[in-house]
Formats: structure tokens, C-alpha cells, sequence
């Protein structure tokens, strides 16, 4: 699974339209409940958990991209 097929799925967006540079604020479909449930994907799909903290902190493609290398996931 891919980070950006995570983000385009849960967030129904084009996969080409998944770039590092894509914040939080820029996508109305971005919520409080699909955050979590990018979450839940990212976690699953990468085998890896975030802190309460990061799941936070994550405002963007490129924030989920640092966490997930952070947790050792190839990205």
C-alpha cells in the first residue's frame, strides 16, 4: 500500500493530486472524522501507531510522510 492510495482514497481525491505540499486546510473533505480514519489506514497499511502527539501534528502528506519514516515505514 501507498501513502498517497491512503490519502487518495480516504480523502477521495485524484492520486495525482497527493503531494507532500497538500495541507489539511487546502481539502474541505479533511475533517476531524476522516482525519481519523487516515489515521486508522496509515496505522494498519504501515503496521506502525502514532502518539497522540503526531496524530496532532499531522496538518499534511509530508507531516504523515516524516511520522511514518520516523516509525521506520518505507515511504
Amino acid at each position: 500500500m501507498s501513502l498517497e492510495r491512503a490519502f487518495s482514497e480516504v480523502l477521495q481525491l485524484p492520486a495525482a493530486a497527493v503531494v507532500d505540499e497538500l495541507q489539511l486546510l487546502d481539502i474541505p473533505s479533511w475533517d476531524s472524522m476522516a482525519h481519523m480514519l487516515l489515521i486508522t489506514r496509515l496505522e494498519d497499511d504501515f503496521k506502525v501507531q502514532f502518539s497522540g502527539d503526531e496524530i496532532a501534528d499531522m496538518h499534511s502528506v509530508g507531516d504523515a510522510r516524516r511520522m511514518l519514516r520516523a516509525h521506520g515505514a518505507a515511504v
